[in-house]
């Protein structure tokens, strides 16, 4: 048989290190070590993996941002993933759930149960049907790779009619925009998005299908959610790519201002962050959340002074704001 190989994730040596050799002490197969979520990413696209476990929280990319990334790539839609941390919140529980984790591991670790539970998920069989399911679906694929669209949206509405599913109905999206029959293919996309609220592609296509139709409103709205979602998933090269492309559309929206001022922060390029938030203040100079963005800014710029006037100027538009308020009582305290 095949010997099986684990994938472990963490941005903290020691207690990778530690994970691997209580691992190789259960004898279920091969490690591969992964510094971090990127690590990682680049280890799932260059090697076969049965199986990862990884760390919930780590700086550069959470395992819930890499979770999101891992589950949609088609080639890893069935493949465990387990999320390990010292404790769990109830809305990180929920989110791990929705994204489509394995299972939730409480460190320090009972190795029985860890062994069981890496035993089961390794040897699941998969059933018949599952298996002649997937088969169906690549032959859809490969149909379109040969753009024989007709006979692959046969068998994509086949795929629906036995399991909702949000890559069949991405497909049908992809083809019925093709066809261009916007509307039902507008409706597909919905339909993946329903299925998988993080399915940024389907919210990308949305968007490009509104702009086909001419409706630029709704295409800005819904590649923005898009680029959210990428950034989300720290697929920050995308998200840039997609908000550009609105503004090259000629919108002057706050909302893509305020979002590249983010996208740009999380950059670390505050001098770009900042021209950004300036342009989304020009299109609307009364939003309390745009100046408290800007005095985020000038935070990580190290300029607290800076930082308090705009948080000030946030709180003078909503004095309800609390989190200027809090942000100005940390500088205050020398907390931040």
């Amino acid at each position: 048989m095949e010997e099986k190989t684990i994938l472990i994730v963490d941005d903290n040596q020691e207690s990778l290190n530690s994970l691997d050799h209580l691992i190789k002490t259960f004898g279920l197969g091969k490690t591969l070590l992964a510094n971090g979520g990127d690590s990682a990413w680049v280890i799932l696209k260059h090697a076969k993996v049965d199986c990862v476990i990884c760390s919930l929280n780590m700086e550069e990319m959470s395992g819930l941002s890499l979770l999101k990334i891992f589950r949609q790539d088609d080639a890893f839609i069935s493949t465990p993933f387990f999320l390990f941390n010292e404790v769990f919140t109830k809305v990180k529980v929920i989110k791990a759930g929705q994204i489509g984790v394995t299972g939730l591991l409480v460190v320090p670790f009972e190795e029985e149960k860890l062994k069981r539970k890496l035993d089961t998920a390794l040897n699941m069989v998969q059933e018949p049907v599952v298996q002649k399911t997937q088969e169906i679906f690549e032959q859809g694929l490969k149909l379109m790779e040969d753009k024989e669209y007709e006979k692959a949206l046969v068998i994509f509405t086949s795929l629906v009619n036995q399991k909702e599913n949000p890559e069949y109905y991405f497909n049908i999206g992809f083809i019925k925009t093709y066809q261009a029959k916007y509307i039902e293919a507008i409706e597909a996309f919905c339909m993946a998005a329903r299925l998988d609220r993080y399915f940024a592609r389907a919210y990308e296509e949305i968007g490009k299908v509104y702009k086909l139709m001419g409706d630029t409103e709704k295409s800005e709205k819904y590649m923005q959610q898009a680029a959210e979602i990428y950034m989300d998933t720290d697929k920050i090269g995308t998200a840039e790519a997609i908000l550009n492309e609105i503004l090259e559309s000629g919108s002057d929206s706050m909302n893509v201002f305020n979002t590249l001022g983010v996208l740009y922060r999380k950059k670390g390029e505050p001098e770009v962050a900042l021209k950004h938030y300036q342009k989304a203040l020009k299109v609307h100079p009364d939003e309390s959340f745009i100046y408290y963005n800007i005095g985020r800014v000038y935070l990580d710029m190290k300029d607290t002074e800076k930082a308090i006037e705009y948080f000030k100027k946030s709180l003078e538009i909503d004095p309800d704001f609390d989190d200027s308020k809090q942000a100005i009582k940390a500088i205050e305290l020398g907390i931040i």
